[in-house]
């Protein structure tokens, strides 16, 4: 079993403590349509994960097979400290590239598109890391670093990241000198002009002050505005994965230059060429309205139920995977981005439900029929189908006759 299905619980947990903590402080740190486009980015992160970190796993562990210099002795515990440590150093500069080059910009940039900051955007993550991230970690295979501590420490380096990713925690006094911090991490988050591309560190923020990114959080200073400065504006977790490769892609073929159309994914992030469009000015981030398609409550009812049950669908997957086929991994991988693009698009296209319902629906028929010969595990999901239609067909039959309009509100 993944270790991630053990950690999905409590993440929910202190998602709901979180949530029960804004209501209480009379907040408004979370929005039902950003928070659930920020949780089906990472659960498309993880379920495509099964297939796609073969690759660092096979990159990683090749390298160390051919060409480590030594190999240090996993049952020493300074190995780990080291490792953990390094890492982190590696880590750092992996982030900061990730902030600094096009094309790594477009795979990071999925974990800034949120426009609110709370526990659900630590797990806001891409799906096309494994394209170049692996890169920056070879040191460490070269070194000797084995396996099974590089790839323990990297998980154990991602969870301490979660805590981090909330506005209810103030600044820490001496801890903020060494270690990330919710202080030091919004810092990060932030798209205003004098906190952008700080604070990179993963766990110790000593990286930033001795390679000149540290940025202290001013609580005097203007408030922080979240997301990127070329906002996404739609909770399609596809698209958000997938819309600045696409720019990239557009600018390589109008360009005229040779040069030009390979190089570009690897200039300096937002660069674009100039036969194609000016550079790219400083918007106003405090004129500008985040987005928020309004919705009635008892659309976003239908939605939040909607995502649950895609969750624990997740949940499942994520618990069976390595029992089963292959095939069926991939086959259910893209009925659950299916489901989860569809309930993105409720939350911006209500009027459109009925269609998207019922294609919905028949994606994931189709796919309980093609593996109902695989029982118990098919079983999870026909319960889940069964869930899905008599919530949906109630809603529907009530919501076809009654439209409810939509407009756009101010965040």
């Amino acid at each position: 079993m993944d270790t991630i299905v053990y950690a999905i619980p409590v993440f929910m947990v202190m998602i709901v403590i979180e949530i029960v903590t804004t209501i209480i402080r009379k907040k408004d740190y979370y929005r039902l349509n950003d928070a659930i486009n920020s949780l089906s980015a990472g659960m498309m992160s993880i379920t495509s994960g099964i297939i796609l970190k073969i690759v660092e796993v096979t990159i990683y562990t090749g390298i160390f097979s051919a060409v480590a210099l030594m190999e240090f002795d996993s049952s020493e515990l300074w190995v780990w400290l080291f490792a953990f440590v390094i890492y982190d150093f590696f880590y750092y500069w992996t982030h900061r590239m990730g902030h600094e080059v096009n094309i790594l910009w477009a795979a990071h940039a999925v974990h800034h598109q949120s426009e609110e900051y709370n526990l659900t955007t630590a797990l806001r993550q891409t799906s096309s890391r494994f394209i170049l991230g692996w890169l920056f970690y070879i040191p460490m295979a070269i070194i000797g670093i084995p396996p099974l501590v590089f790839f323990t420490v990297g998980l154990i380096n991602l969870l301490y990241q979660f805590w981090v990713h909330t506005r209810h925690i103030p600044k820490l006094g001496w801890y903020e000198h060494y270690f990330v911090t919710p202080s030091n991490h919004r810092v990060h988050h932030a798209k205003n002009r004098k906190y952008l591309d700080k604070n990179y560190g993963g766990v110790f923020i000593i990286w930033d002050r001795m390679f000149g990114t540290f940025q202290e959080e001013d609580e005097q200073y203007e408030s922080i505005r979240y997301g990127t400065l070329k906002p996404l504006r739609s909770w399609n977790p596809v698209w958000a994965n997938l819309h600045l490769y696409s720019d990239m892609w557009k600018d390589a073929k109008a360009t005229k230059s040779w040069k030009e159309k390979l190089t570009l994914w690897f200039r300096k992030t937002g660069y674009r060429p100039a036969d194609v469009a000016a550079p790219m000015k400083m918007p106003d981030i405090h004129g500008y309205q985040n987005y928020d398609p309004a919705l009635s409550t008892s659309q976003q009812l239908y939605a939040g139920v909607q995502f649950f049950i895609l969750l624990l669908g997740t949940t499942a997957l994520m618990a069976v995977y390595h029992t089963t086929p292959t095939w069926f991994d991939a086959l259910w991988i893209i009925v659950l981005g299916a489901n989860l693009v569809m309930n993105g698009s409720i939350l911006e296209k209500p009027e459109q439900a009925i269609k998207l319902e019922c294609l919905r629906f028949s994606i994931t028929a189709s796919a309980l029929a093609v593996t109902a010969t695989l029982m118990p595990v098919a079983s999870i999901f026909w319960l889940g189908l069964g869930s899905l239609a008599v919530l949906s067909l109630a809603y529907l039959r009530r919501y076809s006759s009654a439209t409810e309009p939509t407009a756009a509100i101010e965040s």
